[in-house]
């Protein structure tokens, strides 16, 4: 789906409202309920990809989701023509390498620190997966991607969790907020685009998805979600520079 370009003065602050109603537009594959592993995977088919927080909350979370097939960066190497690896956990990417194997890795803030394969090296997509809710300043952090990489890159793919999720909203309604103890924030298509334009990026469209694996049985559940994509678990948004 896609935010009218009307939205642009708001998202830009060179208009204000404090009752703005945004409606987006649909697109052919709106429809489609998908796990973000999924719809990452097909769109970096073929590709060459950073892939940065790699390693994930720390060891322990990559082995347990490698046991159930939910290891992000696993499928995202399987998909992509060159899958680089990064994150600032020098524990969890010496794992990657010495123990799982994984040579395109390393232990690199990309905002602060050179690194050879990004500049000499020419890529498709960088990846920031499940990242930017754990900033502590989202604008001034890809602000800073936005100055590094600009020239280098052309777009960047940002995944966060929805916070219209179904599941979200049932918490709120028992007085409960159900929430990775990390996070800094909660997102939704609109505040994450004015975050991303604010930091100088333009905004092409937004894939509307499940966090985890799509259960094949659940066909009520998948069906409602087909018919309802603002209230899916994750917000999938496709920048350029």
């Amino acid at each position: 789906m896609r935010i009218s370009k009307d939205y642009n003065p708001y998202l830009s602050g060179d208009k204000y409202s404090n009752g703005l109603k945004v409606k987006f537009l649909m697109e052919s594959g709106d429809e489609l309920y998908r796990s973000r592993s999924d719809v990452l995977a097909e769109i970096c088919t073929g590709k060459r990809i950073i892939h940065v927080g790699c390693v994930d909350h720390d060891i322990d979370s990559i082995e347990k989701k490698i046991k159930r097939n939910k290891w992000l960066h696993k499928n995202l190497c399987e998909a992509a023509e060159r899958c680089f690896g990064v994150d600032i956990q020098e524990d969890g990417i010496r794992y990657l390498r010495e123990v799982l194997g994984y040579e395109d890795v390393a232990a690199v803030n990309i905002i602060d620190e050179e690194f050879e394969p990004f500049v000499q090296e020419e890529w498709d997509y960088l990846l920031l997966p499940e990242v930017l809710e754990h900033i502590d300043n989202p604008v001034d952090f890809l602000s800073g991607i936005r100055r590094r990489f600009i020239g280098k890159l052309d777009n960047l793919i940002i995944t966060v969790p929805n916070a219209f999720s179904k599941d979200i909203i049932k918490g709120a309604q028992k007085d409960m907020e159900f929430i990775n103890s990390d996070h800094r924030y909660w997102f939704t298509p609109y505040t994450l685009a004015k975050v991303a334009v604010q930091a100088g990026f333009s905004v092409q469209r937004f894939i509307m998805c499940k966090h985890g694996i799509v259960k094949r049985r659940s066909f009520a559940r998948n069906a409602w979600f087909r018919r309802h994509p603002l209230m899916r678990g994750d917000v999938v948004m496709i920048l350029s520079f």
